[in-house]
């Protein structure tokens, strides 16, 4: 199957990993991301474009994250929402600690505790993403929009069926490690698996920036 050629005309799906995807692009590229004028693009590029499923945690109550699902799922998106849970991390701290008098020193551990707030969206994509691809039985292309490593053996699985073909769009790798967020699995998949193709969203940058 030929990418530029083919995959364009067959039945779309896409998913986004929203807090993954807009993180990343932040970080990698400074790139913040319209929403809107991505679903645009999609359905631009893709005539045959068939769901855009927008991916994300909400806190309970947060009136204003709601407004803007309200809006994205009024241009079209599929809205697919979790509700953040809150749990406590602890982190255990080492340090050296110094007698201001006697000048003695000795090891001390504190414990850290801090809230988070955690919503696991990448299985709820995971789950309906491999539901449509076990489900094609006609030519089906599958974009995930992502950087995350973890969906790496849900796409092994979902290319079982050799109806289908996926496509991951996500930021660049890049040499400084701190700035790195495209994982090394997704990257490792190519040549190792068919119909996998991983592109780079600054190729389409210009068009989805706000």
């Amino acid at each position: 199957m030929t990418e530029k050629v083919k995959l364009a005309d067959l039945e779309t799906y896409v998913y986004i990993d929203v807090s993954n995807i807009r993180s990343a692009c932040l970080k990698t590229l400074d790139l913040m991301i319209d929403f809107a004028k991505l679903l645009e693009y999609f359905r631009q590029k893709y005539p045959n474009l068939k769901d855009v499923r927008y991916y994300e945690g909400i806190a309970k109550g947060d009136v204003k994250k709601q407004r803007m699902f309200d809006f994205l799922r009024q241009k079209g998106y599929v809205i697919c929402p979790l509700e953040r849970k809150s749990y406590n991390s602890s982190e255990i701290e080492k340090c050296e600690v110094k007698c201001p008098k006697c000048k003695h020193k000795w090891a001390a551990e504190f414990t850290r505790t801090h809230r988070a707030m955690k919503s696991n969206v990448d299985v709820y994509l995971a789950t309906e993403l491999l539901t449509v691809a076990h489900q094609a039985s006609w030519p089906t292309h599958i974009i995930l929009v992502s950087c995350d490593g973890d969906y790496a053996e849900m796409i092994s699985n979902a290319l079982r069926n050799e109806n289908v073909s996926i496509s991951v769009l996500a930021t660049p790798s890049v040499r400084d490690f701190r700035k790195n967020t495209l994982s090394t699995r997704l990257k490792t998949l190519r040549g190792k698996i068919s119909n996998y193709y991983l592109t780079d969203i600054r190729d389409i940058q210009d068009v989805i920036k706000r």
